[in-house]
């Protein structure tokens, strides 16, 4: 009897399965994250001038660059608790079709970006209280800071708002791509990173060598946000496929 692409209850199932398997790994990577952050704002802080100014400043910086960052290689962590071949052997052999198996683990990446967000939240707080006790004068919250800063938020056109969440999406789609096309769960952000790079630079040195960047784009914005839905669509197609042809034994990328 051939299996049903998804079934809620077994999907439910799996996700029980997902969460008992990363639950170790997730919480140690969520601790280091915690505690590197809190070093990093303890170190800001330390370096602050005495107005303050310099640390929130550059703290809600960070936060930004965190956020953006999390948000875009968030999916490159689709397999980081599938280390070895019996992990990979274990997942083959559950009573689940390949798409409930596949939406496990980027739910699991999606919940590692949000722990991201809950130990930025957490680490702001460990710096307003160790800072409470050794400059209280100076003790601010960060992210309360950050949300309030009209200089990080401005006002945007709704065209070049909607322009950035979807080249987000589409950096989104390319880093769950590297996760499934790099075999190393390990450094695939930063074997998709370098790709996009690469490919990043040809497509300058094209256009450069062309002349084409001295020229006013003629291309209506919304075939512009075609294309890349298109390639979003795309790379979540291929993502998949990848996945399901996914072997025990390879080199360094999957096909």
């Amino acid at each position: 009897m051939k299996m049903e692409n998804f079934n809620m209850s077994r999907f439910g199932k799996l996700l029980r399965w997902t969460y008992w398997h990363d639950k170790n790994e997730f919480v140690r990577s969520q601790l280091q994250g915690l505690i590197g952050l809190v070093f990093c704002f303890i170190f800001l802080h330390m370096g602050s001038d005495q107005g303050n100014r310099d640390f929130l400043r550059t703290g809600s910086l960070v936060i930004m660059i965190c956020l953006f960052i999390n948000f875009v290689c968030t999916a490159s962590n689709m397999h980081y608790t599938m280390k070895t071949r019996d992990d990979w052997r274990a997942l083959n052999l559950l009573p689940a079709s390949n798409l409930e198996k596949f939406l496990a683990r980027y739910l699991s990446a999606l919940l590692m970006g949000v722990g991201v967000i809950v130990g930025l939240l957490f680490a702001d707080i460990i710096q307003y209280l160790i800072s409470l006790i050794v400059m209280p004068s100076s003790a601010q919250l960060v992210i309360s800071h950050a949300i309030s800063d009209p200089t990080l938020f401005e006002s945007q056109p709704l065209g070049e708002a909607l322009a950035s969440i979807v080249v987000m999406i589409m950096l989104h789609s390319c880093f769950l791509l590297g996760a499934n096309l790099f075999r190393s769960a390990k450094y695939a952000w930063l074997l998709t990173s370098v790709t996009l790079i690469i490919v990043a630079a040809i497509i300058v040195s094209i256009v450069y060598h062309t002349g084409s960047f001295q020229k006013e784009s003629i291309v209506p914005d919304w075939i512009e946000y075609t294309i890349c839905c298109a390639i979003i669509v795309f790379n979540y197609w291929l993502s998949f496929r990848l996945f399901c042809r996914r072997q025990l034994i390879g080199k360094f990328i999957n096909h």
